[in-house]
């Protein structure tokens, strides 16, 4: 534990030993049957209103103002130390507008019927302070969970120190005690607590820096300061001068939880994660549910002297925010406790199931055989045995469906995902698929990670923020395609284990379907775009070629052949000169257009054959005739004609392309170019170069060769040859063109 969390539990057990300590005082000392609660309205010595009544033999009744007791005025009233269980006191009352005497007999301090009448209130702080005991004792480190503490371990002290009040003898002869005076201190700083708790709460936007926490804990104590200032000066006596210095908790009570409510208001805007917003509404929305129905039911009728409900009612409206923080615990992962929380939950509602199966069997089989106890006990016993297993299965399914979703029950799962059309729209349908896991497993995380071996395509669809915690899930996808499964768990919670695989194994047959339809689809969107890209890219190159070349060299031959015609007659030998101009420039433009056809489809091909091709295109590289120059040799296995058009030109230019790296990059002598025909025409090219480097980094030429592959359905690799060198493959498809 850090010293702030020691620090904490330290004054959790001094509220503790504190709320003891005023219990004790309370019950020890002679009642007359009241509770006369010291801050619901501004202290008076001269008269004390009874606000409830514990024991309705007692003769006094809620709402009235005791005067005096046994004739003497309250502020002239001495406390006789020596009353006992026993005595009698009478009272003047002003009860409903008359004036009545009420002589009331001392007892003890009827503890069952406090109990009885306020048990909602107890029920109320207790769940309150369980939720933070549990809480604290899992994340002890963390600044919310200490402000929650506080927030409950006061508002238990100050609370039971207020449901217990005390007794108009007692207040009227010496004030209220430092006892009195320490729970309205702690059920003042409370509000203290609950801004603490919003400054510091998980994914807060507000900056919970050492003064503001200061603040908020003076703010209470700043209240009761200005009231002081403007009550002090009237009181008249010593009592009147404590009781009013003793009521801590009455300005902060009526002014604080409005201002709590707007700093939880500006502590949500200021909150910028979906998540964590989703988190404080919950609880903003009751506290703020709270704060209203408080000012409109207790302080505003109050101040107004206007009927109020009874001010036992008072710590219900603490019911809503608990139970939103604990919903928020539980379904959003406020503290990220979801093991000690599934566990709880589970053998919490189990033995509050058993005990409540057993006491109510056992109360109707007493009534059926009420002679025979014995063999009621057995028949109960035997009930809760047959009752139990079943009970227990149940219990947690549904608590692990609570924290964990669906985890248990894989086809729950695969029915979510088999919702997701990907057909419809595979470009959303990743992001469908983590959105739906994150959500129907109760993760914080989950990814689909695809791409391609040696290749620039990739996909990435992620929901949630990963933790680090994560499983990650291979995928069955088509050959060179790598693809992953990534599940996290957040801070907390169980990992998967051995007995989820069959769920990991199944949501990985069941991704894979859909990642495959989404792979093809983006891989068909990419190649049409390569294709409008490069046809455009031609176009753009025949263009240029077209308007900047032969269009003006064509123009000009025109105006050199009208002057020739011009000048025939008249000069015949500028004539001639001019024609023979032309001649040199339309022989250069047939090459120019040679060169054009010779770039679509290389002519060789079609009068020598791919081999031959080749052969002839190679040697034109590297001038095997000149000493120290690579030597190309060109092998065919199969018959090599027929292959279809496009098949022919990717090879031709795969193959012109590695050798031309060779030459430029492997420093190498002999290249050898392998063609071979079968269902697939292979062609490898392999020199006995340098060699790959460690890292290679696709330039132009492996990038062409690459998509003239791919653009055909075939695959593309280069490595290192197992005697050194490299190796460059191609294995392409051998299908004929559809024609019309």
């Amino acid at each position: 534990m850090t010293a702030a969390s020691r620090l904490v539990a330290v004054i959790s057990i001094g509220l503790v030993l504190l709320t003891a300590l005023i219990v004790r005082d309370r019950v020890v000392s002679p009642s007359d049957g009241t509770i006369v609660q010291l801050s619901n309205t501004s202290f008076h010595s001269d008269r004390m209103t009874v606000d409830f009544v514990l024991d309705d033999t007692a003769g006094l009744r809620a709402k009235d103002v005791v005067t005096a007791i046994d004739g003497v005025p309250l502020r002239s009233y001495v406390f006789d130390g020596d009353l006992r269980t026993g005595d009698s006191l009478t009272y003047t009352v002003l009860r409903d507008g008359d004036w009545k005497q009420v002589t009331v007999r001392l007892r003890q301090f009827p503890v069952t019927n406090f109990l009885v009448r306020l048990w909602p209130s107890i029920v109320v702080l207790s769940a309150l302070v369980a939720l933070a005991v549990f809480v604290f004792r899992k994340q002890a480190a963390d600044p919310g969970a200490q402000a929650l503490m506080l927030t409950a371990f006061l508002s238990f002290c100050g609370t039971s120190a207020w449901l217990l009040g005390d007794q108009a003898f007692r207040l009227a002869a010496s004030g209220p005690t430092l006892l009195h005076a320490a729970g309205e201190l702690s059920l003042a700083f409370v509000w203290g607590a609950v801004a603490h708790f919003v400054l510091v709460v998980p994914g807060a936007g507000l900056t919970a820096t050492r003064r503001r926490i200061i603040a908020v804990y003076s703010l209470p104590l700043l209240l009761h300061g200005i009231y002081l200032v403007f009550t002090l000066s009237s009181a008249h006596d010593t009592a009147e001068i404590r009781g009013l210095g003793a009521q801590v908790s009455f300005m902060p009570s009526s002014v604080l939880p409005a201002a709590t409510a707007v700093l939880m208001l500006l502590s949500y805007r200021a909150t910028k994660d979906a998540k964590s917003r989703l988190r404080m509404r919950w609880v903003l929305r009751t506290h703020l549910l709270g704060g209203l129905i408080f000012l409109t039911v207790f302080t505003i009728p109050a101040a107004m002297g206007w009927p109020v409900p009874p001010a036992t009612w008072l710590p219900l409206l603490s019911l809503p925010p608990t139970l939103a923080l604990a919903l928020a615990i539980l379904r959003h992962r406020l503290f990220d406790i979801e093991i000690i929380v599934s566990r709880s939950l589970l053998y919490g509602s189990l033995t509050a199931s058993v005990v409540g199966i057993y006491l109510v069997g056992a109360w109707m089989l007493s009534r059926i055989f009420t002679a025979r106890p014995a063999l009621t006990a057995v028949l109960t016993g035997g009930l809760i045995g047959l009752i139990a297993p079943p009970l227990h299965s149940f219990l947690r399914r549904r608590v692990g469906r609570l924290v964990y979703g669906e985890r248990d029950n894989p086809y729950k799962v695969l029915s979510r995902l088999g919702r997701i059309d990907a057909a419809a729209d595979p470009r959303l349908a990743l992001q469908h698929v983590t959105e739906t896991l994150a959500r129907t497993l109760r993760l914080p995380f989950a990814a689909i990670e695809l791409r391609r071996a040696q290749s620039r395509f990739s996909v990435r669809a992620s929901c949630g923020e990963d933790t680090g915690r994560s499983v990650i899930v291979p995928l069955a996808l088509a050959d060179g395609v790598l693809g992953q499964l990534i599940l996290a768990v957040g801070p907390g919670r169980e990992p998967f284990g051995p007995a989820d695989r069959r769920l990991l194994d199944t949501l990985a047959h069941q991704v894979s379907g859909a990642a495959s339809i989404v792979l093809l689809t983006n891989e068909l969107q990419q190649s049409r775009e390569q294709i409008v890209l490069a046809r455009e890219e031609e176009r753009r190159r025949l263009h240029h070629r077209l308007h900047d070349g032969l269009g003006p060299d064509l123009a000009a031959g025109v105006m050199r052949m009208e002057a020739a015609r011009e000048l025939v007659e008249r000069h015949p030998d500028a004539a001639i000169r001019h024609l023979d101009e032309q001649i040199s420039l339309t022989r250069s433009l047939v090459g120019d257009i040679r060169g054009l056809v010779y770039n679509l489809r290389p002519p060789a091909l079609d009068q020598l054959g791919l081999a031959c091709a080749l052969r002839e295109r190679t040697n034109r590289l590297t001038q095997p005739d000149v000493p120290g120059r690579m030597r190309v040799m060109v092998e065919q296995q199969g018959d090599l004609d027929g292959l279809p058009a496009a098949v022919e030109v990717a090879a031709f230019w795969i193959g012109v392309e590695a050798v031309n790296n060779a030459i430029r990059h492997a420093r190498a002598s002999v290249c050898r170019i392998e063609l071979t025909r079968g269902v697939t025409l292979s062609v490898v090219v392999r020199d006995d170069g340098r060699g790959l480097p460690h890292r290679v980094t696709p330039g132009g030429g492996l990038i062409s060769m690459r998509e003239r592959a791919e653009e055909l359905g075939g695959t593309w690799r280069i490595h290192r040859g197992r005697q050194g060198g490299t190796v460059v493959e191609a294995h392409l498809p051998i299908r004929e063109a559809v024609t019309d």
